[in-house]
Parts: structure tokens; sequence; C-alpha cells
């Protein structure tokens, strides 16, 4: 892992102290305020050039704040007043910000040119190297669409009323956490599959980055968290792999809300993109290619470590391009934002059972890794998303 001075920010009162969602949302909108008002107004100008209409956009938004747990509706609302932007971008950029993409992005977009993304990875007993971890790996490569206006902070959230604290890398100045670890060492994430119910309207269905949310602020261990999800009515979820890890126990759930079935895979070597295995589903290239690639890497070494996951998120075996895992914006694709492509905009690394993240902000082949840990001190510039905008901007 690469060591480099830089100034933090220690895990004191202002932190410790936040006793609502409320004020932790308020605390992390002044956290994150230059990163996020410089996105919307760089948006707000893009969606001006090109005339974008909002108004179906912000439909969709407002159906889909409904689905939202109250405690998480009070954090977005809070965030919403403490940002001097245009409310109406903000609310898009929080909620229909891939149907944005759609409309900024050049030619056909994302849907018809550029695959969905996201590669993961787990390890577990026996492959994984007892002598260098002590529970399960899993690594999550990031990839999104208009990656240049979506600039990424470390989140640390304390443990409010019954629930637990988290800690991930995600988007500023938004409530949906789609990867993360919780105070208890439970860690969650996920890749998306293309699997909706028609059905079930944006309002009644609960959206990947809540799952993510509520798993790790209600539930200690892989059996609490499968249960949890398993209490919801599974043509209410979108489609998705879910992977879960805690100290001694580890999973992965391919949720199909379109067959109302979720299957595990728990074999000691995982690798998901975006397609299911145990499942029907949609199958893109990329996707494929992606997946045996990783398998391809993961399975030919053991026993296996951090740095052989980082090896995966890395890879650039069939690139350039949406094959790759370690996915770059090619310089064609409406630079320098890409909304019509989807590239790496993070990689985190965790172990089942610590606290503890390890982090790269943009593409991991040429950016500094970062390890941070629950209750303790950040480097600022991850705290605030200048890291990302010293990068990106």
């Amino acid at each position: 892992m690469d060591e480099i001075d830089r100034e933090t920010v220690a895990y004191g009162d202002e932190i410790a102290g936040v006793e609502t969602f409320t004020r932790q949302a308020r605390r992390r909108a002044e956290t994150e305020r230059e990163a996020v008002e410089w996105a919307i107004e760089e948006l707000e100008s893009q969606i001006s050039t090109q005339g974008v209409d909002l108004e179906p956009l912000l439909e969709y938004a407002r159906r889909s704040r409904e689905s939202l747990p109250d405690r998480h509706r009070r954090a977005y609302e809070a965030m919403a007043d403490a940002f001097d932007v245009n409310a109406e971008i903000y609310e898009v950029y929080v909620f229909a910000f891939s149907e944005l993409c759609e409309e900024l992005a050049e030619g056909t977009g994302r849907s018809e040119k550029n695959p969905r993304g996201c590669t993961n990875a787990l390890v577990s007993s026996p492959k994984a190297d007892r002598e260098a971890v002590d529970g399960p790996l899993v690594c999550k490569n990031r990839d999104i669409a208009g990656r240049g206006v979506r600039p990424k902070s470390i989140v640390e959230q304390p443990p409010i009323d019954d629930y637990h604290g988290f800690l991930t890398v995600d988007t500023c100045g938004t409530i949906s956490i789609f990867k993360g670890v919780n105070d208890r060492g439970l860690v969650a994430a996920n890749t998306h599959i293309d699997s909706e119910r028609e059905d079930v309207p944006p309002e009644d269905q609960l959206r990947n980055g809540t799952v993510i949310r509520i798993v790790l602020e209600e539930c200690a261990t892989v059996a609490e968290a499968r249960t949890a999800l398993e209490s919801y009515p599974t043509r209410r979820l979108m489609g998705q792999t879910l992977f879960l890890a805690d100290e001694t126990d580890a999973i992965v759930l391919e949720i199909d809300p379109v067959a109302e079935r979720i299957a595990g895979d728990d074999e000691p070597v995982v690798a998901r993109t975006n397609h299911f295995v145990n499942s029907r589903s949609t199958e893109t290239e990329s996707s494929t290619i992606r997946r045996e690639r990783a398998l391809e890497v993961l399975e030919g070494n053991a026993p296996l470590e951090r740095e052989d996951l980082w090896e995966i998120a890395q890879d650039h075996e069939n690139g350039p391009g949406d094959d790759s895992i370690c996915r770059h914006p090619e310089p064609e694709t409406d630079e320098p934002h890409a909304f019509g492509q989807l590239t790496t905009a993070s990689t985190a690394v965790f172990e089942g059972g610590s606290p503890t993240i390890e982090v790269a902000i943009g593409n991991p082949c040429e950016t500094e890794r970062t390890r941070c840990a629950f209750g303790e001190d950040v480097p600022t510039d991850l705290w605030t998303g200048r890291r990302w905008l010293e990068r990106m901007r």
C-alpha cells in the first residue's frame, strides 16, 4: 500500500457527538460542500447547454424518494437544505443520476454503447491467507457513468440511536451506500443486475443503495443481514448481487425480483459483475468477460490476501474499454465527464470482522491507496472530497 503524508482529521466530538440522522447529514453537507456545489454547478451548465427537460427525471426522483425509510428521507432533506445549489438539479443528482447521464451522453448513450459496470470479488476460507488476514476479503470496483461530476469521499456515520455506525467511500452529497463496513465488522457491497419488476412503482421499490445502508445500520452478522433481506418481498427489491462478510462467514446473494428468488453462493472464491450466474438474466458480453477474467486471476493464486484483490481491481486485460475490469474514460467519449461511459470511480477492499477500508479514488492502477479505520483519523482531502477534485477537475 502506498504511503503518503497528508493532513488528517480526527474522529472527535464533532462526529461521535452526532445524535440524529439530521445532524449527521448536516455535518456531512458542511464537510463536502465544496465538492457538491462544484458538481451541481457543472451539471447545471451541461443541462442548460444541452436543453435537457428535467421534469420526467424529477418525477422519477420524487417517486423514488418516497421509498426511503424515514431516517434516510430526513437525512436527504437536511442535506438539501444545507447546500447553496439549484434544488431540482440536486434532487436529480441524488435520485436520478443514471437517467440524467442518458440525457447528457453523446450519441446513443450508455445503454447501447457502454454496458453496466462494477466488478466485485470475495475470498474466504480456505482460500484466504489466514496468516495475512483474519476474515473474508471483499473487493469492489465501482464503475459509474458521469464520473467527472460524481465526487467521492470517505463517509463515516457514528452509531445513532440503536443503529450501527458505518464507514465507506461513496458519492458526496448523497444518501445511498453501495458498499461499506459497519462498526461490528459486517461488510456489504453489491453489483447491479438489469432485473426489475415493471409492476412495482418507484415509490414501492427498495433501491440498491438503500438496501446496503439498511444492512449496515441494522445488522451485525451475515446471518442477520440475510434475515433482514428476506423480511422484504423480493419483488420490491432491485436486481443485484449482494456480497456479505463478517469475521467468520461470507456469502454472495443473487437477488432476482422478477423470479422473486434469492440464491446464495458460498464458494471460497466468488466473482460477480452484472449478470446472474445462478439465475437467468440479461447477459452483456462485457459482464461475462470481466467475471471470467477475475476468476482466472483469483483461481490461479492461493492462498489469497489483499494484494491479490488489488491485482484484480487494477487489471487491464481485454482493455481498453468496457471489457477491462479497471475501466478508463476513453478520450472520444464526451470528455471530461464521460456521461456516456461507465468508468471506475473508486476501489474499496474490506476484511470481514474489521471496521476498516482500503480505498483508491479514481482508477486503482494510477491512484494512491489509503487505509481508514472506523473511529480513527481520516485524511482531510478524502473526508471532504478534495482528493477527488484534485484528480478529476
